[in-house]
């Protein structure tokens, strides 16, 4: 009976090595969609297309208004409806105009935990939110840092460092963080964020649409959790400069 047992179980114990060393690749976006209506009524359905279009599975949002004056809506519900019902995490950074104001992500894939940090004000000029999400293959976090102070925009950034540290050290998925870091690739911030994570989405221009001068947005892996290959890493300019004040930005990776 052991005879037989023996090689059924070999050939078990084979076939789950061998669909574990499968690799797998994941598109991600980073995209400030700027309330999506920096210079169109609505660019909702254009994002959402061009989500589609690009393939990407987890997106990152920055400037997501919710049931306010200015937007009645909860945005992010309704490109979720776009999206046939994507699974999303809204994380309001702070009240605005009777709603809120905040960043989210949204996931083609089942969310299977989700967390929404408060980062702190500072000398800034706004409190600042991390919304992340974990699925079955990855974690992904989107953020929003100051845009007037780099002391707080310094400060936001340790809270995150110390958080994934805290959270997602020796997490055997690929983690991601993306997001409007309000500083380009000189900056003591991003000298900060490159001593827990590596920069998977280059220094290409993000920001203005209409006039493509600095790199303020990004992607990126944490350093203390599973490795990734980059496949392809772009700025997507084409079709988008009506879309918001931002380029989104692309990553495909391989893991």
């Amino acid at each position: 009976m052991i005879k037989k047992i023996l090689p059924c179980l070999l050939l078990l114990a084979a076939l789950s090595c061998g669909t574990s060393k499968q690799p797998t690749t994941l598109t991600l976006m980073s995209y400030n969609v700027g309330v999506f209506s920096k210079y169109e009524d609505n660019s909702m359905p254009g994002v959402a297309k061009l989500i589609d279009d690009n393939g990407a599975v987890l997106v990152g949002l920055n400037e997501l208004d919710s049931c306010n004056r200015r937007h009645p809506a909860f945005q992010l519900k309704d490109l979720s409806e776009l999206m046939g019902g994507w699974p999303y995490l809204y994380a309001s950074a702070f009240p605005y105009a009777g709603g809120g104001y905040g960043n989210g992500v949204i996931s083609k894939e089942e969310i299977l935990k989700s967390y929404r940090v408060a980062l702190p004000k500072g000398d800034g000029s706004e409190p600042r939110s991390l919304a992340v999400v974990e699925t079955a293959r990855c974690v992904f976090g989107a953020l929003h840092l100051d845009h007037r102070s780099p002391a707080a925009a310094l400060e936001q950034m340790r809270v995150v460092n110390d958080w994934f540290i805290g959270h997602y050290r020796g997490c055997d998925k690929p983690v991601f963080l993306c997001g409007d870091f309000n500083v380009t690739p000189d900056s003591d911030v991003i000298a900060l964020a490159k001593t827990s994570w590596t920069l998977l989405s280059g220094t290409g221009n993000t920001h203005s649409t209409s006039n493509p001068r600095h790199c303020i947005d990004y992607i990126f892996s944490f350093r203390y959790a599973a490795s990734v290959e980059v496949e392809d890493a772009r700025v997507l300019t084409e079709g988008t400069a009506s879309l918001s004040d931002h380029f989104p930005v692309l990553v495909k990776v391989r893991f």
